[in-house]
């Protein structure tokens, strides 16, 4: 029962782990505005500090031996048991968030990123740094105790794994949907106590194995030898690699191909079964096997990024995660296969988790900054340094020489000038089949050269890495690219369409707004803001009173000032600073601009003025009833849950006048958020009266850049609502839009400590 005891603590231990990465995380979201870079902030934090207690593990084992450190960590587990309970006493919650720490401009990634990791540090810190350590210290302890399987502990790590992606899963599958924070925290709390209870019985296994003199009974090598500094190396780059692409692959299909919550579980899903398969029974056949398959997939997926191809989502999506785990299987594969004798097993997990550290570091810090005007090139890149990596045993065919830098050039010339005269020969970027055939013209052709040196290596990926080179020629996918930034919060791209008609702001491949080349000076609405939409109809139809107050929650192009009049007072909320920057530049789009300039027969203007920082934080210091009108527009991607939460609508009518209206966009491709938002009509209290409006255009108005979007009108009473609903006051432009009522529907009520987005996921027949 020896080897159970020991697998069923490390399964609780790991399970803990990956339970308390997504309760901080998703405490942290409101501070940062929900961005999807807090899971990667918490994801290299906690590399970071499992690096941390693999280092412990090692020095105080190799310093005090087996039986006086597990003495030492009885200890330490006592004293943070300690800290536990005074924490819970003080604070009524085992998991305490220093909630000020974080500046409204949020810049520079770096900072955001360190910030974040020193209030991470301050709430749970400490027993994440205790349940790091528990993987290398109970296999060594293992080790010591005399056990028949105790030569080759290594087998317990795929225990640690499997603990870890039940925790992981459980999370936003079971625990989130069912409990609030508060009463997820006391689940880890009771977790802890158990797990503390397990590693005590270890102990005690290890005190009974080893007199106090005893030295440890641990399989063998020979006195003095030494770990080479190459096999060392080796170690980090073959545990850096699958964790830089771990990053940069939940980066990719959470922004580039769907940027809906959850995804960021299935990579790391991967990730983790990679180590659990490869630890456990990884025949030399299969990891054969996966170096021959692993390097096909990895140029399929690079295929589709030259290509910018994001349909069909689910074959795209998984394209990506076969190549990612492909990865895995190799590197951690090399890597379970060369692992050392159990005397230098802390030593061998130190150096393979400051892999793992080094590879989130670059993606986390080094990459916004280095790649800050580029875009993300982090994951191109790691997916042609992946290309490079196969089993040692595979056949790596002769060495690299000039004849074959020379072959890799020429590849590269040829991909660039078909990069550059496809465009030409196929100039209907419109047309059916036009996309499809020129990726496969443009980089098809060079890729079919690629794969023919998929037998070798270095060859293959410097080929990959000249295609990744020759696409930065190419213009016509999104369009002529006119300005990139990269921050904290993503990338945001300025392009021209391919066919020259708009200017467009794009956050991944998600287009957060456009205007007309050919309307410089005062440009109309375009998108889900057109003239003739639910906006241009709503504010047409809205009294103005002399001025109106308008708050509007996510800036985009400032497409919405458009409706600005003499005398308005509007305020925009952004949390981005590089799309301020795009809004405010006039080269790119005039909105904001042109509203500053709009007066009327006395001189008078619209006050137009944009507040960084997260909408939340900053409307808690408006003074109440100051709005006449609210816009709600974050939901058109990635959902920032704290901004549709009962808390929020709550400030949302403080902030509003007594007739004052919320007008919330809810297009989103993936989420359907209208029963949800009558769920928090129907909450709040009194409750709200609710109109819908799904606005289809015609196809002159699609000719003129308008698109489908889905609007949903919140008011204290119907009067309120009156004039939007007043045939009389429909303009002609927009007399087919229909405001029609919201029918009671069983939806998911959101609040600021449970949020259940399962719910909210569209069938496929919506």
């Amino acid at each position: 029962m020896l080897p159970a005891l020991y697998a069923l603590t490390l399964f609780v231990g790991a399970a803990l782990l990956f339970l308390v990465q997504p309760l901080i995380g998703k405490l942290l979201l409101p501070l940062v505005g929900g961005t999807a870079g807090v899971w990667n902030t918490c994801m290299v934090f906690f590399q970071v500090v499992l690096l941390a207690g693999y280092l412990y593990a090692h020095k105080s084992t190799r310093a005090l031996g087996v039986r006086r450190q597990a003495l030492l960590h009885l200890v330490a587990l006592g004293a943070v048991v300690c800290a536990f309970k005074v924490a819970v006493a003080a604070t009524g919650s085992p998991v305490p968030v220093v909630a000020a720490i974080l500046p409204d401009d949020q810049d520079s990634s770096p900072l955001v990123v360190a910030q974040l990791c020193a209030t991470i540090a301050v709430a749970v810190g400490v027993p994440f740094f205790v349940l790091s350590t528990t993987s290398p210290l109970l296999q060594r302890w293992f080790a010591s105790t005399g056990h028949r399987a105790a030569k080759d502990p290594y087998f317990l790590y795929s225990a640690s794994n499997a603990g870890s992606l039940l925790g992981l899963l459980a999370y936003p599958l079971v625990i989130e949907p069912r409990l609030t924070l508060a009463q997820q925290q006391w689940v880890f709390a009771g977790g802890a106590i158990g797990y503390v209870a397990l590693v005590f019985a270890c102990a005690l296994t290890v005190f009974r194995a080893l007199p106090p003199q005893a030295p440890a009974p641990v399989a063998t090598s020979a006195p003095g030898e030494r770990i080479a500094w190459a096999r060392k190396a080796r170690w980090v780059a073959l545990a850096a690699l699958p964790s830089s692409l771990l990053l940069g692959v939940t980066t990719h299909v959470s922004t580039d191909l769907a940027p809906v919550p959850l995804l960021w579980v299935v990579p790391l899903a991967l990730y983790l079964i990679s180590f659990i398969v490869v630890f456990a029974r990884w025949s030399d056949a299969a990891h054969r096997a996966a170096g021959r398959v692993t390097p096909v997939l990895v140029l399929f997926a690079a295929l589709s990024l030259l290509t910018n191809t994001a349909e069909p989502l689910a074959l795209v999506g998984v394209l990506h995660m076969a190549a990612f785990f492909g990865v895995c299987l190799v590197c951690h594969g090399e890597l379970a296969k060369d692992r050392p004798p159990p005397e230098h097993l802390t030593a061998f997990y130190f150096w393979m988790s400051l892999g793992g550290a080094l590879g989130g570091l670059v993606n986390a810090l080094l990459a916004p900054v280095a790649f800050a005007q580029v875009g993300m090139v982090e994951y191109p890149l790691a997916l042609a340094l992946a290309a490079a990596v196969r089993p040692r045993a595979a056949d790596r065919g002769a060495p690299f020489r000039a004849a074959d830098a020379a072959l890799v050039l020429g590849l590269f010339a040829a991909a660039v000038a078909l990069v550059v005269l496809v465009p030409r020969a196929v100039n209907a970027p419109d047309a059916p089949g036009a996309k499809a055939l020129r990726g496969v013209l443009t980089f098809g052709l060079p890729g079919a050269a690629v794969l023919a040196l998929v037998r070798r290596p270095t060859r293959f990926a410097l080929g990959l890495a000249a295609l990744f080179g020759a696409s930065c020629f190419d213009t016509n996918q999104l369009g002529e690219t006119l300005h990139t930034e990269r921050n904290f919060f993503g990338v945001v791209r300025v392009t021209r369409s391919p066919d020259g008609k708009y200017v467009r702001l794009l956050h991944g491949t998600t287009v957060h707004g456009q205007r007309r080349a050919d309307e410089p000076e005062r440009p109309r609405p375009m998108t889900h803001y057109h003239e003739t939409g639910p906006v241009g109809h709503t504010f047409g139809a809205l009294p103005h009173n002399g001025g109106r107050r308008v708050g509007v929650v996510g800036l985009g192009t400032g497409a919405v000032a458009h409706y600005a009049r003499p005398g308005d007072e509007w305020v925009f909320y952004e949390i981005d600073p590089a799309v301020v920057r795009v809004a405010e530049d006039e080269k790119f789009f005039r909105f904001l601009a042109a509203c500053r300039e709009r007066r009327d027969a006395t001189g008078r203007v619209p006050r137009c003025e944009v507040v960084l920082g997260d909408a939340r934080r900053q409307l808690a210091r408006v003074p109440d009833a100051h709005f006449d009108v609210i816009v709600l527009d974050v939901c058109s991607d990635a959902i920032p849950v704290h901004l549709l939460t009962r808390e929020a609508v709550r400030l949302y009518f403080q902030k509003l006048r007594a007739d004052g209206v919320l007008l919330v966009h809810i297009s989103n491709e993936h989420l359907d958020l209208k029963s949800l938002v009558r769920r928090l009509a129907d909450d709040h209290s009194p409750a709200l009266v609710v109109r819908e409006c799904r606005d289809t255009p015609l196809e002159p108005e699609r000719a003129d850049g308008k698109t489908d979007s889905h609007w949903m009108l919140l008011a204290r009473t119907e009067a309120a609502l009156a004039p939007v609903l007043a045939p009389e006051r429909v303009s002609a432009p927009a007399k087919f839009l229909t405001w029609a009522p919201v029918t009671g529907a069983d939806g998911p009520l959101w609040r600021d400590d449970f949020a259940n987005l399962l719910r909210v996921w569209k069938k496929r027949d919506e």
